[in-house]
């Protein structure tokens, strides 16, 4: 049996099961191998009484009895119970639907169970637990994988399906050179996947996971790392500064050193005579956007265009908006391109900018689309590139001829996410605020406290200030009704403010030009309330902004609601935010006191990774890099890093086995992302 031959080709997978299987993408024998157990039933520890401390899963040996007693409930519903002696403790095991049992389990006999124990008062109960006898417990005392639930597929039918897989002369191909297998003291894989789903110990199983960890850690980073791998020459050189720095000389800031240390990294990429590929990273507010515009700058002073790719058109037409004032006296021309631009202005706007009479274009996705082309394009700007995907951050670059290329971020990423996301980019950190910003203060409260949350809302727009009141959802959910939505909370703040102050909202499925009429006015002071769901997350920046309540809270991640908290405190007045959560759950309270004690993205964002685990916090489809399955970026750092730098080995070698491998794990890769981008 081969890696790519049907699971029809099984006993018992039929057209029916076959589909269930296909429904979670397991079409071959090949993913059926890869679809890994979620954890595994270990009946090994038998525990004493003694031992018992509260309730939970365990083994234990008892003697039964009596011969129990069957309860009948109505319909098929049932409860055997039977008496048992553990150690010196009485308990009683419970059968759920079950009746059969009954005569089963011999009275004045000794067997094994295992099974969930509770405690009521001074009673134990043994909750449907396995059995087996004690003078014969054949597999009792295996380990048992246990797969995610497939509708349509039985209980035990994955584990069915992998022994006739292992059975059935398997034949698994492995492609990893031996001469790294043996370096890293590795097994093989065909040993590595018997480990994962027939182990006999629990160190079996580590030592299959470390193998397919390994797989995964290097196929990610040979795949980030091919766009790199190979040093890209560049023409583009910059040697006229006058521009740049009359730019800087009338700034109505200072920069901060944090800013000047990124513009030094970036002149120096750009002459460099290598193309610059640059990771931005900073904080809400701590001042990208300038470093954006003094490199358009530059780029324009030596005849070069600049392109600047957005995720929304808010936060399209807001740089749009600071682009043009902060270089209104330079002669450097800007343009927008969004997907909601009139025929004919569109078309102007493109043979402006193909001819070159436009220096700096900013848009959405609309800049990669085929009608768009440059003149000279010299630099390639991406704002959140985590919402864009590996493919289309080179598909902009492919408009100009090896155009410099540089990632804003201001999303908190963990340093082990980020070693995937941006494997291939060197990195600058912005870790300062703009000198007069202050600390923004942040509480948490349940929504019984909301009247004077708005009370100081209230307060604060008396003082001519500016206030955002933050939904997850647009409408009322019948599933999720305690969940705030826009709806219904504009209302109840367009009673209590309207008849002194203008109360608008804003979310996603309002058409491009009201959105855009609801920001302008925002800007101008127009509006003092604005109720919106996350889509304020990025774009809009006004000074006069200072408090925000976050309505719900816990239906944000940590990362998200940093971001979301990020959007008040861009002036010189003191500014808060009012996390407002209901949960009395301890994770979501742990998480809010994350938000209250910390300022710092990095450190939030190391937080929140934490906590939701590698499948939550980005899914890394949304990133176009395929799924994980075993590898944990958080716990496997130093993997990570090793195998990157057996990534670049791989990349200049010129042994033809390397090479060979080479080529398989890109084209797997590639293919996986392809994939991603169909689906």
């Amino acid at each position: 049996m081969n890696y790519e031959d049907s699971v029809l080709t099984l006993k018992g997978v039929g057209p029916k099961r076959g589909a269930a299987l296909a429904d979670h993408q397991i079409k071959t024998v090949g993913n059926l191998l890869n679809c890994y157990p979620g954890k595994y039933i270990d009946r090994n520890v038998l525990k004493s009484f003694d031992e018992f401390t509260e309730d939970g899963v365990l083994s234990i040996k008892a003697l039964v009895l009596g011969q129990g007693r069957v309860q009948r409930l109505g319909g098929s519903l049932s409860i055997f119970s039977i008496p048992l002696l553990w150690d010196e403790a009485k308990i009683t095991g419970v059968f759920f639907n079950q009746p059969y049992l009954k005569g089963t389990l011999k009275e004045n006999q000794e067997y094994y169970f295992y099974g969930k124990l509770e405690k009521k008062g001074e009673k134990f109960r043994l909750l449907n637990p396995q059995f087996a006898p004690a003078n014969n417990p054949g597999r009792f005392f295996e380990l048992t994988p246990v797969y995610k639930k497939i509708q349509g597929v039985p209980k035990d039918g994955v584990r069915k399906m992998l022994i006739q897989i292992f059975s059935d002369h398997l034949i698994v191909e492995d492609k990893l050179p031996e001469s790294i297998r043996q370096t890293y003291e590795l097994p093989t894989m065909a040993s590595a996947l018997e480990s994962i789903h027939f182990p006999k110990t629990m160190a079996d199983v580590s030592k299959g996971r470390e193998r397919l960890k390994f797989n995964e850690a290097l196929k990610i980073n040979m795949g980030i790392m091919s766009n790199s791998a190979r040093v890209k020459y560049s023409d583009i050189s910059i040697t006229h500064f006058g521009g740049m720095n009359a730019l800087m000389a009338n700034l109505p800031y200072e920069l901060t050193q944090s800013q000047q240390s990124v513009i030094d990294d970036m002149i120096s990429d750009f002459n460099s005579g290598q193309v610059m590929n640059r990771l931005v990273q900073g904080d809400v507010g701590s001042g990208k956007t300038v470093i954006a515009v003094i490199a358009a700058c530059l780029m324009a002073q030596n005849g070069y265009q600049t392109a600047y790719m957005a995720p929304t058109e808010i936060l399209a037409q807001q740089h749009g908006r600071s682009f043009r004032e902060l270089l209104k006296n330079t002669g450097v021309t800007v343009e927008i391109i969004t997907g909601s631009l009139k025929t004919q202005e569109r078309r102007e706007i493109l043979e402006r900018v193909a001819n070159g009479e436009t220096s700096v274009v900013i848009g959405t996705h609309a800049l990669i689309q085929d009608a768009v082309d440059y003149y000279n394009l010299g630099l390639v700007i991406t704002d959140e590139q985590h919402r864009f995907g590996v493919k289309q951050r080179g598909r902009l670059s492919l408009k100009g001829n090896q155009p410099h290329t540089m990632v804003m971020s201001a999303t908190p990423i963990p340093r082990t996410l980020a070693l995937i996301l941006y494997g291939d980019l060197s990195v600058s950190y912005i870790d300062e605020l703009p000198k007069g910003r202050k600390p923004i203060k942040t509480y948490c409260y349940d929504e019984a406290s909301l009247h004077k949350i708005y009370g100081f809302l209230e307060d604060e727009m008396k003082k001519g200030r500016q206030a955002f009141v933050i939904c997850p959802f647009i409408e009322a959910s019948e599933e999720m009704n305690e969940v705030s939505d826009i709806e219904s909370v504009y209302i109840d703040i367009a009673k209590r403010f309207d008849r002194n102050y203008h109360t608008g909202f804003l979310h996603s499925r309002m058409g491009n030009d009201e959105k855009e009429q609801i920001v302008r006015e925002f800007n101008l002071g127009k509006i003092n309330i604005l109720v919106a769901t996350s889509i304020i997350e990025v774009g809009i920046d006004v000074p006069n902004v200072s408090a925000m309540a976050i309505l719900s809270a816990e239906r944000f991640g940590l990362s998200q609601l940093h971001q979301l908290r990020g959007r008040v405190g861009r002036g010189e007045h003191q500014s808060y935010c009012f996390l407002v959560t209901n949960s009395k759950s301890p994770e979501t309270l742990a998480r809010m006191k994350v938000i209250v004690k910390n300022t710092s993205g990095k450190k939030i964002a190391d937080e929140d990774y934490r906590l939701r685990g590698p499948g939550d916090y980005f899914g890394f489809k949304q990133h176009g890099l395929p799924d994980i399955g075993v590898l944990n970026p958080m716990e496997d750092l130093a993997l990570i890093e090793k195998t990157r730098e057996l990534a670049r080995e791989i990349f200049s070698s010129g042994d033809k086995e390397m090479m060979v491998f080479r080529d398989s794990v890109l084209q797997t890769f590639f293919k996986e992302i392809e994939e991603i981008s169909l689906n």
